[in-house]
């Protein structure tokens, strides 16, 4: 929990402190970047509880749907592990776009700060 609010306090600071839209991108990614590294051990269960949209309509819905969404979300985590590692990595370089996939969980929403996805 201390790890969480230290994360979102610091990425508050640097983003309000940052008035130059190329700094704000940046710190964008920065942010996304630690989302994902920070959220994704709860990819299974979010993918569980609220599979995709491809996984409906098919034979044994309310079993295999979730079944499958724990799977997905476990494939979710090498993905979402590195493009966060890349985002946080390649901040400072502003005009790369955003890598990370969206997020189930947003660290930042009680900063007021939302992060964008490409």
């Amino acid at each position: 929990m201390r790890t969480k609010n230290l994360v979102a306090a610091i990425a508050a600071l640097l983003v309000l402190t940052s008035g130059v839209a190329a700094h704000a991108e940046g710190l964008n990614n920065l942010a996304a970047g630690f989302n994902g590294l920070l959220t994704f051990p709860f990819d299974p269960a979010i993918y569980a509880a609220d599979p995709p949209e491809a996984f409906e309509g098919m034979a044994g819905e309310p079993v295999t749907s979730g079944i499958l969404g724990f799977f997905a979300g476990v494939m979710m985590i090498p993905y979402r592990v590195s493009m966060g590692a890349l985002d946080v990595a390649l901040f400072p370089f502003w005009v790369f776009p955003t890598l990370s996939p969206e997020a189930e969980i947003n660290l930042f929403e009680k900063t007021g700060y939302e992060v964008e996805y490409e």
